[in-house]
């Protein structure tokens, strides 16, 4: 009897150790569509009509938290986006990942590779999040990830007012000047109840990549741009209403240049037993100065059919209009999605 108490004491000394830190949770995103894009191409004999299989920002993921002291945490997140449909044979790109403390009453800092606060103050108003062709990064600015972050989350305070900042070094990666520990600098601050969200986010020298009436009509593919942008969203029962307001310009900009854009993004989704129908209108304007400016118009509506509470089957049909200036010497560019999808978390 004495024995088999000396040697379950035995186990136990090895095993309690082992508990003080949960086992990681591995999850995972899969989210795969077939859509069918008609896009006016302007050239004659080219036509633009195309069928795709889409992989939507499929992902798989692995993140947990271990406690270190009764006020401490350690929490880490590492996630990588798969390819569903292998395009190109590419995957296992880079998503969030990072490590950090998080402490009870005073909140988390975390460091590593972490969505915006500028970018995360979207909340719920972009109802196409993650379509390839139809997130709001097809069309607005600052849905940017960014690399060396040194972030910090606060807790809720009074149970409903947040904030998120994030430094971030540049390194000296542009040029010798930027070797500071705030080269760029996003953050938001949030108030949120159980009906009403509210957010007002900035960020400052961030290198953002642009959408692609920018690229195709006016210029770069990416630059260091300062943005504000305010959020609110109102839930009465099922129905969930939405609004963004942005501005952005470039940090410097050349002596007679500029890229000044302009955005407003509404929408509004409603639960109706297994359906959820979702309606979004995006305009954006983005004006280069001289007569060199485009205007973008999305109009969107989706339809999902909840099957379970991880799966679900939808729809969207969406209508986008480029319209440059006659100064850029293109015409407009009318463009007409439909897709059809299954997405499925675990």
């Amino acid at each position: 009897m004495k024995r088999n108490l000396l040697a379950l004491a035995v186990g136990v000394a090895f095993v309690l150790p082992l508990a003080a830190q949960a086992a990681p949770t591995v999850y995972g995103r899969l989210n795969l569509s077939v859509d069918y894009m008609d896009m006016d191409t302007n050239v004659a004999g080219v036509d633009g009509k195309v069928w795709e299989l889409n992989s939507n920002a499929s992902r798989v993921g692995i993140k947990g938290n271990e406690k270190l002291t009764d006020e401490l945490t350690a929490v880490y997140k590492a996630e990588w986006e798969v390819q569903g449909d292998m395009a190109g044979g590419k995957d296992l790109d880079a998503r969030e990942r990072y490590i950090g403390l998080k402490h009870y009453q005073w909140g988390t800092v975390r460091l590593g590779y972490i969505d915006s606060p500028l970018k995360n103050a979207e909340d719920s108003v972009d109802v196409f999040n993650d379509s390839t062709r139809l997130d709001m990064s097809s069309f607005v600015t600052g849905q940017t990830r960014l690399k060396n972050s040194i972030n910090y989350v606060s807790p809720k305070f009074l149970d409903v007012f947040g904030a998120n900042i994030t430094l971030q070094p540049g390194e000296k990666a542009a040029n010798v000047n930027e070797d500071h520990i705030a080269d760029g600098i996003s953050a938001a601050f949030s108030y949120e109840d159980d009906s009403l969200y509210l957010s007002f986010a900035m960020d400052k020298e961030i290198t953002t990549s642009l959408p692609s009436q920018v690229t195709t009509f006016i210029g770069p593919a990416s630059q260091d741009r300062d943005a504000m942008r305010l959020n609110a969203r109102y839930k009465m029962n099922e129905l969930t209403l939405s609004a963004m307001f942005q501005q952005s310009e470039m940090t410097t900009a050349p002596v007679g240049t500029k890229l000044d854009e302009q955005a407003v993004v509404v929408s509004a989704s409603y639960d109706m037993d297994k359906l959820t129908f979702r309606g979004e209108v995006g305009m954006n304007n983005f004006d280069a100065g001289t007569g060199f400016e485009v205007d973008t118009t999305l109009i969107g509506l989706g339809i999902d059919y909840n099957l379970t509470q991880s799966t679900k089957a939808y729809m969207n049909l969406v209508s986008r209009k480029d319209e440059p200036s006659t100064a850029t010497g293109f015409k407009d560019v009318d463009t007409m999605y439909l897709g059809f999808g299954m997405e499925t978390r675990f």
